[in-house]
């Protein structure tokens, strides 16, 4: 497994703690946002609120800021931690060569479909190199995706000497 995969990988399991905790945050705070800060029975109304599978660290949190007299709070909480969890993604470097100028669609499209693939923050720059003859090379990080003219021709090449 190369190091890209397990980034990849690394990358799933961050999306799915972090999107289940925002996910269950801003769950709880649409539901307890009509309880009074005068509320007896707040831990009763968290409880019912949260269903049973919410994290443990969720619950705590929630029950705290009510001690504290800040679950009026916890809405603006969850979108601040929703934020913060995104300024620390790692900003990938990417290049597209083609060898023609490609259309501001087409940039687009390419642009879009790496940022879906790679759920980073991603502005990739585009040049052109006229030795590709056709098709695209596009690096992202440490991975090469070369899908240039030139280079199938030289697969083709190599397997007519090699026959």
């Amino acid at each position: 497994m190369t190091k890209t995969d397990t980034a990849e990988i690394a990358h799933v399991l961050y999306d799915a703690l972090v999107g289940k905790a925002y996910g269950q945050l801003l769950a709880a705070s649409e539901k307890l946002a009509s309880i009074g800060k005068g509320d007896t029975s707040v831990q009763k109304h968290i409880e019912a609120a949260l269903p049973p599978d919410t994290l443990p660290e969720v619950r705590n949190f929630i029950l705290s800021l009510a001690q504290e007299g800040q679950l009026g709070t916890l809405k603006g909480v969850a979108q601040a931690f929703e934020a913060y969890c995104h300024v620390g993604a790692e900003a990938v470097s990417a290049e597209v060569i083609s060898a023609v100028p490609l259309e501001a669609a087409q940039r687009e499209r390419i642009t879009a479909d790496l940022r879906e693939r790679y759920h980073q923050q991603l502005e990739p720059r585009f040049s052109i190199d006229e030795t590709l003859i056709g098709g695209l090379v596009i690096r992202i990080g440490d991975q090469v995706f070369d899908n240039s003219l030139r280079t199938r021709l030289n697969v083709v090449q190599q397997g007519m000497l090699a026959s």
